[in-house]
């Protein structure tokens, strides 16, 4: 009932205020470690990498659908390393926020409204700021380009690092795209169904697991399979500060090769290292 009744109650996805440090040292921090070490044997390389003080924009591959397991795993790390009452925060979905009970839970761990201004908000108040560029183009992308890095083509946070001077830190995972399995995913089937007008969400997958054995869209629930998650921390890119190449399209897009090269690089290592899907198996 304590759990119940902390999620109970207003909260604004635009206020960074919101985020409430003992619910994630309480709840939180505890359940996903668990679930991150036991259930996906997970493990992190060059955490050395993540800076201790001050702002930056944490960049990731997103994968696992709704449910976001990749996503908490990899929160359990960073509270783990930076501590729960460092304010840190990470790009909410509109979709995911308009679910009740979970907007209170992602609010109160970190999540933000993804917008722009949110963004710079987080930056300016020198926190570290977690995003998705793929959102759930990226997120529910197929099973076969689960070892791609495709951003399409979206420059906001290359934009943003320029602006600020603020270092952009490269994070890969593989394992999370085997907690089920997407055979297709169609943005032209989002669309003609009227999913992506309704909901912002811009394809609509197949989905091969459990407990449903196949099922539609991205808003299912499931069980995930217990995949070996791996994630790797690189090395900070430092972009800026330099407002005036941040309206350079060609900079921007410069910026943006460099970043998803220094990423696909580091996820092509870690996928050559695993023999099979969801047990792992490093070579």
């Amino acid at each position: 009932m304590r759990l119940v009744d902390s999620l109970r109650g207003p909260v604004d996805p635009d206020d960074p205020a919101c985020r409430d440090p003992e619910f994630i040292r309480t709840y939180a921090l505890p359940f996903f470690r668990f679930v991150g070490e036991r259930y996906f044997r997970a493990e992190l390389e060059g955490e050395e990498h993540l800076p201790r003080s001050g702002p930056f924009i944490a960049v990731a591959n997103h994968n696992g659908g709704p449910m976001l397991p990749d996503c908490w795993v990899m929160a359990a790390f960073w509270w783990r390393l930076l501590g729960p009452e460092r304010p840190a925060y990470a790009m909410v979905h509109d979709a995911a926020l308009a679910v009740p009970g979970l907007r209170n839970f992602l609010v109160k761990v970190g999540g933000i409204r993804g917008s722009r201004q949110n963004a710079e908000k987080i930056v300016r108040l020198g926190a570290p700021l977690l995003v998705y560029p793929g959102g759930e183009l990226d997120c529910l992308k197929s099973f076969w380009r689960r070892h791609t890095i495709d951003f399409h083509g979206r420059t906001g946070f290359i934009e943003l690092a320029m602006r600020t001077g603020v270092p952009i830190l490269p994070v890969v995972n593989v394992g999370g795209h085997e907690v089920y399995l997407t055979v297709y995913s169609s943005e032209r089937l989002a669309r003609w169904t009227g999913l992506a007008r309704l909901t912002r969400v811009k394809t609509l997958p197949v989905n091969v697991g459990l407990p449903w054995g196949v099922w539609v869209s991205g808003f299912v629930p499931y069980l995930p399979l217990p995949a070996k998650f791996v994630y790797r921390v690189g090395e900070p890119i430092h972009l800026g500060p330099d407002a005036r190449r941040a309206r350079d399209p060609r900079a921007v897009q410069d910026a943006y090769a460099l970043v998803t090269d220094v990423m696909q690089g580091m996820l092509d290592d870690l996928a050559r290292r695993r023999r099979m899907p969801v047990l792992g198996l490093a070579a």
